[in-house]
């Protein structure tokens, strides 16, 4: 059986290319629900993020001015133009540290405030964290150092990264004249305080790193979790970047941010969770969906196996057996209402099937066993015996040609009677047996009895069941004949049907004897006669049986003549051979 033109496949596929669909549009809904979803929380996050880099830049920008002021202020003229030995030196110092001091207070985000005058080698320092006071004095020495060596040192605007301890500062020195320079240091832990403090989910947090990747702050996020994720930041010129940190299974959502006075960058790195934790159904369906589908489709395969392809394989296992010969197959009865009455019409056509086949055989054997009787009461011993009576008489008579004639007519005779293993002669070979019977028959009579025959040679050929006229013939020698008639006479008669003549042709046998009572008239002409046993009348029954078996269009008409005697007319197709038929016109 081709699988893909069977119902299983076909319904199956049907329900996947409807399925299918939906699943991709469900599919497709969830995951745009979901970019929507980040689209808008990485915006937000993205113009919060902008927004402060914005005003920390503004803030850089303000050191600019501040620095400008300090050029001209009289303090720090004072620390130009004396030495370090002067009182008005060292009064000038303590007043600059004064104002530092106030500043520093002011400008929170300001680590460090410094004044070095490279002429007398003298550094001023202010700082808000005392306990690391000398540290940043030796930073601070150290930058000078450095940067006082290089041919351009100064770049008014330029923030320069270095580190002191752990943490990284942002640095500023700007050139006031007279050997005279004045800068700040900026914590970049105290620029990313503030972003800090943003939810950003469980895992999430913020970063500032170089331009490298490389990370300056290590307070406010995990630095494992940095580093798996760190191969996959790609340049800061998206609103945001999805990435997945292979150590802990977890997914991100990074929005960056560059400053544009600084070589930095702001990360802001948001737990997905935290994005879709509004979202949780959609979430999820995304990665039970598959498994979903799989359960589902695994459920309308096992209901409609159970309501459809169970009954439906017992019914083709069925009709299989049926088609095998096996009639005693019966289905069990389905829930469905439609194959419960699919299984009880089988069941039932099987059992009509099983008796029609009974039927049939017992039907055969009835045939047999009538067509054994028939040739039990055609082979007459009364008939025999008078048969050789004649023989004998004519033999005493000494009429030869007589005795031979009656002995060939009779050996004709039963050699016909006595070939059962035909089931089909030819009209001819019909009228012949008839014929020798008649020639018998006028021996016996011949004084009381003619017969006459009128075939036409054009339907000689044609076939139809033995012993079929014969019987009639028998009959109205028998049945018919009156003792007082000066001569009995038969005849037989072939025609073509003055109904349709191109399809069927009638055999008439009809004598001047008594006729059909009508009583007897009518039981031949119901069907009620045909369907019986044929324990009276075994000839007529007996042609009527093969009759029904042989043909589906022949007619049998009994009737009695105008004047006297009865009237046989049968209708038979123009055919060469002929198989099984109905009983329907017989």
């Amino acid at each position: 059986m081709n699988f893909k033109n069977s119902v299983r496949f076909k319904t199956v596929s049907g329900f996947i290319l409807v399925v299918v669909p939906l699943v991709f549009f469900l599919f497709y809904n969830n995951m745009y629900a979901m970019n929507v979803v980040r689209d808008q929380v990485s915006l937000n996050y993205s113009k919060l993020l902008t927004h402060y880099v914005n005003g920390t830049d503004n803030m850089l920008k303000e050191f600019d001015y501040y620095f400008y002021r300090l050029e001209s202020d009289p303090e720090i003229v004072s620390m130009q133009t004396n030495k370090t030995s002067l009182d008005d030196y060292v009064l000038a110092k303590q007043k600059v540290y004064n104002k530092f001091m106030t500043d520093i207070g002011y400008y929170s985000m300001i680590n460090t405030f410094f004044v070095y005058s490279r002429s007398n080698d003298d550094l001023l320092l202010v700082t808000q964290e005392s306990g690391d006071f000398h540290e940043r004095y030796q930073t601070i020495q150290n930058y000078l150092s450095q940067t006082l060596r290089q041919t351009e040192p100064h770049h008014g605007n330029d923030w320069q990264l270095i580190q002191s301890g752990d943490p990284y500062f942002l640095v500023q020195m700007k050139d006031l004249g007279s050997e005279m320079y004045a800068g700040c240091l900026i914590s970049l832990n105290s620029l990313a305080m503030p972003l800090s403090t943003w939810d950003m989910g469980e895992g999430g947090g913020t970063i500032i790193v170089t331009d490298g990747g490389q990370p300056l702050t290590e307070q406010f996020f995990p630095m494992q979790t940095y580093a798996g994720i760190k191969k996959q930041l790609h340049p800061v010129n998206q609103v945001y970047q999805i990435i997945r940190d292979e150590t802990n299974k977890k997914e991100y959502l990074v929005v960056g941010e560059s400053s544009k006075l600084a070589k930095i960058h702001y990360l802001i790195v948001v737990a997905e969770k935290k994005i879709l934790q509004n979202l949780p159904y959609l979430h999820k369906a995304i990665y039970f969906l598959p498994l979903g589908v799989a359960l589902v489709l695994a459920l309308y395969l096992a209901f409609l196996q159970k309501i459809f392809f169970k009954p439906m394989g017992q019914l083709i296992r069925g009709m299989r057996k049926i088609g095998r010969g096996q009639f005693d197959v019966r289905l069990n009865e389905s829930n469905s209402t439609e194959f419960a009455f699919l299984v009880s019409t089988f069941n039932d056509m099987v059992k009509q099937i099983e008796h029609l086949k009974i039927s049939v055989y017992e039907e055969k054997i009835r045939v047999q066993q009538a067509e054994f009787k028939h040739l039990q009461v055609q082979i007459n011993p009364h008939f025999y015996m008078n048969c050789l009576n004649i023989i004998y008489n004519l033999a005493a008579l000494k009429d030869h040609k007589s005795v031979q004639k009656m002995a060939l007519h009779l050996a004709d005779y039963f050699r016909n009677l006595i070939r059962t293993d035909r089931t089909s002669v030819s009209l001819a070979d019909e009228i012949q047996h008839i014929y020798n019977y008649l020639e018998i028959q006028v021996m016996r009579y011949p004084d009381s009895l003619t017969f006459a025959i009128r075939v036409e040679e054009s339907y000689r050929d044609f076939q139809l069941p033995s012993l079929t006229l014969q019987p009639f013939v028998e009959n109205a020698v028998i049945h018919g004949y009156k003792g007082n008639l000066e001569c009995f006479c038969v005849e037989i008669e072939a025609f073509p049907d003055p109904d349709d003549p191109q399809h069927y042709f009638i055999v008439t046998i009809s004598d001047n004897g008594k006729g059909f009572t009508p009583e007897m008239l009518q039981e031949l002409s119901s069907d009620h006669y045909v369907n019986q046993s044929g324990d009276g009348h075994l000839g007529i029954w007996n042609v009527l049986r093969r009759l029904r078996m042989s043909y589906g269009t022949a007619k049998i008409h009994f009737a009695n003549r105008e004047q006297t005697g009865a009237e046989i007319r049968i209708r038979f197709p123009l055919q060469h051979h002929f198989g099984q038929g109905d009983d329907s016109n017989v």
